[in-house]
């Protein structure tokens, strides 16, 4: 009887002293546990396929609306009345996007910089007689961001390449305030586009947390398998923080643990990387780069891939807009190390010959040159200016320069970059009247 007595003693003072500290936190206002990557809520499940988008009018003001990677500080993100990262559509009764720019693409559209720092942004600032509508969602690939514009244009919701002319219902448009576009800008990003078409929907949203949905499990036969990541507990570790001070000190405590030790993991093992053998293993990274010719199924999907570029042109048509091909390709920084062991593997087994290519972009210049398609290769003009020559060059020339420091998103020069390129390829192509003399 005592020994109940004394653990239901122990119980109380536990829960007593649990509380008195939760007490004391939330006077001294511990801060907040922040969620890294896109914040939960942030993007929603729409349509089919388990397709997903940003979530309209999500208020970019609340904290948990900061998006936040390892290069920059936080900052807001949110998604207007067409679920777009950019300033609301209607902001008054003569107000109109009439005559717009309307971008698709993915993340190197939507963001990684704040919008004011924006490519698209600044385009806008420099265009003057325009708006420059951002619809660039992150993780999307060509097939996605083509329903994507269907959705804000009006154009009713058939199979993407059964498109006809009769599909587009103008009175219908998701936004009564949003006319037609005169231009639209597909901004193409070379490995993730071919391989998100080819895994659509390659990532879904569960629990709030964009997750990854496929994978494929086999490169030689193209086999594609589901990948289901459990990111229950990380929804649980964000709905705890906001609520409760306690479990912020106590997982705050445990992430700075593991991030020492595996720190202190990686440094040994990097320190001893020269020992390891080199070993090279095709992977999905390599599906852009795969010889067409000896996996009969890539050379199925990417035809197929194309169709969905030349359902972007055609709708360009349909709707009386000019149509610009944005294209960011791999960087040496990331690729560089890969390539490299897939040319010596190459030159070592002849049998293994040719099994990748690093000329497919050519591929695609001569189908986009093919069908009249006007484009921009930002990568080579990127380049040019570090002195790049091949995706296995040396340096990491366009590390703080154009790209952040520790992914290949462009950074805020990176955005100016881009925003000055594309604003000399309208103005040298004379593809839309922006207001400006040569």
């Amino acid at each position: 009887m005592h020994g109940k007595k004394n653990v239901l003693t122990i119980i109380v003072s536990v829960i007593v002293s649990l509380l008195i500290i939760e007490f004391s936190l939330r006077i001294i206002g511990f801060k907040e546990y922040e969620f890294k990557g896109y914040p939960p809520y942030y993007l929603t499940t729409v349509g089919r396929y388990d397709n997903f988008d940003i979530r309209n009018s999500v208020i970019g003001t609340e904290e948990k609306s900061n998006f936040i990677f390892n290069d920059s500080k936080p900052h807001k993100v949110w998604g207007n009345e067409v679920g777009c990262f950019d300033r609301t559509i209607y902001q008054g009764p003569d107000d109109d996007y009439d005559n717009y720019i309307l971008v698709a693409g993915d993340s190197n559209s939507w963001g990684y910089v704040p919008y004011t720092k924006n490519w698209t942004y600044l385009l806008e600032e420099k265009i003057k007689n325009r708006s420059v509508l951002n619809c660039g969602v992150p993780a999307y690939s060509t097939i996605q961001q083509l329903y994507k514009i269907k959705n804000i244009l009006g154009i009713h919701e058939s199979h993407v390449k059964n498109h006809t002319k009769s599909d587009i219902n103008p009175r219908g448009r998701r936004y009564k305030h949003l006319t037609k576009p005169s231009l639209i800008i597909l901004q193409y990003t070379f490995n993730n586009d071919f391989l998100g078409d080819y895994l659509f929907p390659q990532f879904k949203v569960k629990n709030n947390i964009l997750t990854t949905n496929k994978k494929l499990a086999n490169i030689f036969k193209g086999t594609i398998s589901y990948k289901e990541e459990n990111k229950y507990w990380d929804k649980v570790k964000y709905d705890l923080n906001q609520k409760f001070y306690l479990f912020r000190v106590l997982h705050r405590s445990h992430y700075f643990l593991r991030e020492k030790i595996e720190h202190f993991i990686n440094k040994k093992e990097d320190s001893s990387d020269f020992l390891m053998p080199s070993r090279f293993v095709l992977t999905s990274f390599d599906l852009s780069y795969l010889n067409f010719e000896k996996f009969t199924w890539a050379k199925k999907a990417w035809k197929a891939h194309l169709e969905n570029i030349l359902e972007f042109k055609k709708i360009s048509d349909d709707v009386g807009a000019e149509f610009l091909f944005v294209f960011w390709g791999d960087l040496p920084e990331y690729s560089r190390k890969h390539f490299k062991e897939a040319i010596n593997i190459n030159n070592k087994h002849k049998k293994e010959e040719q099994i990748i290519t690093l000329n497919n972009d050519k591929l695609l210049f001569e189908f986009l040159e093919q069908n009249n398609i006007n484009y921009l290769n930002l990568s080579k003009l990127a380049w040019d200016l570090v002195g790049y020559k091949s995706l296995t060059d040396e340096g990491e020339k366009l590390r703080d320069v154009l790209i952040w420091r520790n992914n290949n998103h462009p950074n805020f020069e990176g955005n100016k970059f881009i925003s000055e390129k594309i604003y000399n390829k309208l103005l040298d192509d004379n593809i839309i009247d922006i207001g400006a003399n040569k």
